[in-house]
């Protein structure tokens, strides 16, 4: 899994050095296809409806930013030594816990006006994001392998799979992988659900607001990737093949229509690094001046 990692994931390394960033630094408003070059041509009468469906898809999803105050915190072994450091980060983490709640809380009392004050409308299905969070990775991971960009974009943000397409455009011929799930590693501390959170985010073009879902899911596990070379005859190419150890954050994001509340299904953002103390700490002070922000401009 190194090589996918390497090779087929540069969108994995995204910096959180802004609260907000979108899925891929690759990320822009152009149509990527989904066929060879070859067939392109055998396809001309659908060319055009396909195009405009991937720009109305692109225009609802390009703008798909990493919710604000998401944290990726490490599992509690790897807290800081320090006796002080440790509480300020077990500090920082209860605060951030006790924000998400609260607009959790706030979406549960929305939705539920909207039913006349019963029962709310909005469930968080907490419970689902881990079998989500490991069945599209090996979805997601299984299609990068094969190169099937249909697959890819079903499981998909945007984003992700514009930088997932350019990089299987960009192999080299005549070389074909494949992707293996050997097991599931560290068990007594993944998968966990580092980060759950509902919020509303800017919608494309100034179209108003939209409410969204989003879980960090840590997985812990061994991958092998195996590239083959045809013209070899099939041979494994040198060096691959080899398992890997990997750790991963899964970013999952899904979109809730305020009419009914009901969340679509997820599809995978990116991934992210845990968090030491330091960068949450930087993390939690860039939010307050944002938050200052405005404010100081009204006086």
């Amino acid at each position: 899994m190194a090589e996918l990692a390497r090779i087929a994931r540069p969108w994995l390394l995204a910096s959180r050095q802004q609260p907000l960033r979108i899925a891929s630094p690759y990320l822009s408003l152009r149509s990527i296809g989904t066929t060879p070059a070859r067939a392109s041509s055998q396809q001309g009468m659908l060319g055009g409806r396909k195009q405009k469906q991937d720009t109305v898809v692109m225009n609802d999803d390009t703008t798909a930013f990493l919710l604000p105050y998401t944290i990726v915190p490490p599992p509690i072994r790897r807290f800081p030594l320090s006796p002080v450091s440790f509480c300020k980060m077990v500090w920082l983490v209860g605060r951030n816990r006790v924000v998400a709640l609260g607009s959790l809380i706030g979406v549960y009392f929305v939705s539920m006006r909207m039913n006349g004050f019963g029962w709310p409308l909005f469930r968080a299905n907490r419970r689902s994001c881990i079998p989500t969070a490991k069945a599209l990775h090996v979805q997601m991971s299984d299609a990068v392998a094969r190169g099937d960009k249909e697959a890819l974009r079903r499981v998909c943000s945007m984003g992700l799979f514009q930088t997932l397409a350019g990089a299987i455009d960009a192999r080299p011929p005549g070389v074909r992988t494949e992707w293996e799930l050997v097991r599931y590693d560290d068990k007594l501390q993944f998968p966990r659900l580092a980060d759950f959170r509902v919020s509303y985010q800017p919608q494309p073009m100034g179209k108003g607001m939209r409410l969204v879902k989003q879980a960090v899911v840590g997985i812990s596990s061994v991958q092998r990737l195996t590239r083959y070379a045809d013209k070899a005859g099939g041979a494994v190419v040198p060096g691959s093949g080899r398992e890997r150890h990997m750790t991963e954050y899964i970013v999952l994001q899904a979109t809730v229509p305020d009419d009914t509340f009901e969340a679509e299904p997820f599809k995978i953002w990116g991934t992210l690094s845990e968090m030491s103390y330091e960068t949450m700490r930087d993390d939690a002070a860039l939010f307050a001046s944002n938050l200052d922000s405005p404010k100081k401009a009204v006086k």
